[in-house]
């Protein structure tokens, strides 16, 4: 492996508050903004570990609160995920990773909870370097890809169906397709980043569903005041259509228009090793139907 540069990415993922909705309350695998990076350069490896935590609690329709429900449930998770990238060559990366859910728990006052864990989704990512400029700092940078149900699903507690909301996999296999650019200005460096997504429909022993589309928005600011410190701002969108259940019935329940502020401090340690923190903290949220929210 002469030549081979290595680096290592240690992520610890800590919310404080609260987080997306749609991390508590879909299968399958959360979206770590963290994991958005420009292609790498060739022979070059890097690895994160990334912890979230998420909360989700009261009801909301469309963006007001609602509160005529007779019972209001929490849902919570604790999620870890592995990556993995490699630069195959100066344009071609290649990213995996391996998510597990220590828990995904929904609770009612008065009755016993619903608790789903173990292995959430894989997933195999080709990011394309297709353009790079290193003297103006601007790079453009593709990806797609693949998440894999590897997971357990169709989960069961005491001879009773776990809900949909707590099953550690998604069930069914989902496309994503996204692009990253990212622009040096002095000691600020600018990002924009799109991404789309399709899950396939879930036919399992239990379910037979299929989530509605998913486009998420984000620009990203970074800033590096000092030489260990740096300060990443990032302001992101989420939409997700209605969902579908049998005979192509819409769930009016389903879908919704989320705005989060990201605010993250990173601390850059000897030897290319890096610690992260930082939270999703919802700006402005509307929700089809009746939905459980933050």
């Amino acid at each position: 492996m002469s030549g081979l540069k290595v680096y290592y990415l240690m992520i610890l993922f800590l919310v404080q508050g609260y987080v997306a909705w749609a991390q508590c309350c879909t299968s399958g695998n959360p979206f770590i903004s963290e994991a958005e990076q420009p292609a790498l350069q060739s022979r070059v490896l890097t690895t994160s570990l990334a912890y979230r935590y998420s909360h989700s609690g009261p009801y909301y329709s469309q963006d007001a609160h609602f509160t005529e429900l007779p019972f209001q449930e929490t849902a919570s998770s604790n999620y870890t995920e592995l990556q993995i990238g490699y630069g195959v060559t100066n344009w071609l990366t290649v990213l995996s990773e391996l998510g597990y859910f220590i828990n995904k728990t929904l609770e009612t006052p008065g009755i016993d909870s619903y608790k789903g864990y173990g292995l959430g989704d894989a997933a195999l990512y080709l990011k394309f370097n297709t353009y790079s400029n290193p003297r103006l700092r601007l790079s453009i940078s593709p990806t797609i890809g693949v998440k894999f149900p590897v997971g357990m699903f169709d989960q069961e507690m005491d001879y009773v169906q776990l809900p949909i909301s707590v099953q550690s996999s998604s069930g069914g296999y989902r496309y994503m397709a996204n692009l990253f650019i990212s622009k040096g200005l002095g000691k600020v460096a600018l990002a924009g980043f799109a991404s789309y997504e399709y899950s396939q429909l879930i036919q399992s022993e239990n379910f037979y569903y299929k989530y509605g589309d998913q486009w998420i928005g984000a620009i990203y600011f970074n800033y590096r005041p000092w030489k260990r410190v740096i300060l990443d701002l990032q302001i992101r969108i989420e939409f997700r259509g209605k969902s579908n259940r049998e005979n192509e019935e819409i769930v009016e329940s389903s879908g919704y228009d989320v705005l989060f502020f990201s605010p993250q401090v990173t601390y850059a340690f000897k030897h290319d090793w890096y610690l992260s923190a930082y939270g999703d903290i919802p700006v402005y949220n509307y929700y089809n139907g009746i939905q459980m929210s933050f």
